[in-house]
């Protein structure tokens, strides 16, 4: 495994843009339809927004606009791993899927799939910081909409507290989202994290529940730095297909899930993310294959659980 490890690099690559040219098209769609905002003020409200969360979060992916983009629509598992098996009918019997996405930010993937028809009582969300919430739902204009009580927060994947408000949905999960999350952390924390979303999932459904994401990924795994405007999350870990792979055997057949879990699938794809704009369907983030000599990448991935 190549060490990444990096010195420190300035900010200033990921220097906040100050304004946009446009949105995407799904992000327009759902801000018409659901949110009722008028397409000519569309750009204004998410400038706003944006603004208004960066002074209190100088986070790269509020500064890059990056949560006007549906991570998980994007996701190869999305329509028939997420939304079909949500929309889907639960007969007598047959455990109903609950989907929770963890470390949310405005919750823009939870409002997709509401968009997308996805009912949303059995839809929950999560972040460690309350004031996303809040903001997401300045965002989409849809208090009237969402139970209030299905965003959890303060939901703080390293805690073991009895205060954290992850623990309500402890065993109920079946179907977990986490896009830009794995990445934040080193990878001891990794597996904590892993171990975090384990004891969320749901132990009986008699068949595989999922973890599925997207992140940071690399070539080249390894460990790395990189300094962060606010000083956070500077210790990171990038993975591969196979990393990521032997992270989730390592956990999983750890002294805690030995006996209690009784298979996991963790496959994963790097893919490059582009900024070309798709001239038929809107989009404007593009993934392609990896480019050649580049070691930074973008990480697709699903984890399948079965429980003894």
């Amino acid at each position: 495994m190549a060490d990444t490890t990096q010195p420190n690099l300035p900010f200033d690559p990921y220097k906040p843009h100050e304004t946009l040219k446009e949105l995407p098209k799904a992000l327009k769609e759902v801000l018409t339809s659901y949110s009722g905002v008028p397409e000519d003020e569309q750009l204004e409200h998410v400038l706003q927004l944006r603004n208004e969360a960066y002074s209190c979060f100088p986070y790269p992916c509020i500064g890059m606009f990056r949560f006007i983009e549906f991570d998980l629509s994007a996701h190869y598992a999305y329509h028939d791993h997420v939304l079909l098996p949500l929309k889907q009918s639960a007969p007598d019997g047959v455990v109903v899927p609950l989907f929770l996405d963890l470390g949310t930010c405005f919750g823009q993937d939870l409002r997709k799939l509401v968009y997308d028809g996805a009912p949303a009582d059995r839809l929950w969300a999560s972040d460690i910081e309350p004031k996303f919430i809040e903001l997401g739902f300045k965002l989409f204009n849809d208090e009237h909409k969402l139970p209030k009580d299905h965003f959890l927060c303060p939901g703080n994947l390293l805690s073991d507290s009895p205060e954290d408000k992850l623990r309500l949905l402890d065993d109920k999960v079946t179907i977990l989202h986490m896009t830009a999350v794995f990445h934040l952390f080193s990878l001891e924390d990794q597996k904590k994290v892993a171990n975090r979303c384990l004891r969320l999932l749901r132990k009986d459904t008699g068949g595989p529940v999922l973890l599925l994401g997207s992140q940071v990924g690399s070539t080249a795994p390894g460990p790395f730095n990189r300094l962060n405007a606010s000083q956070d999350y500077t210790h990171k870990y990038r993975h591969d297909e196979q990393t990521w792979k032997m992270m989730w055997q390592e956990v999983c057949g750890g002294e805690s899930w030995k006996d209690k879990i009784k298979n996991v699938e963790a496959k994963s794809k790097l893919v490059h993310r582009t900024q070309e704009k798709d001239p038929e369907s809107g989009k404007i983030t593009v993934f392609k294959e990896p480019e050649p000599g580049t070691t930074l990448a973008w990480q697709m991935f699903e984890v399948w659980v079965t429980f003894s």
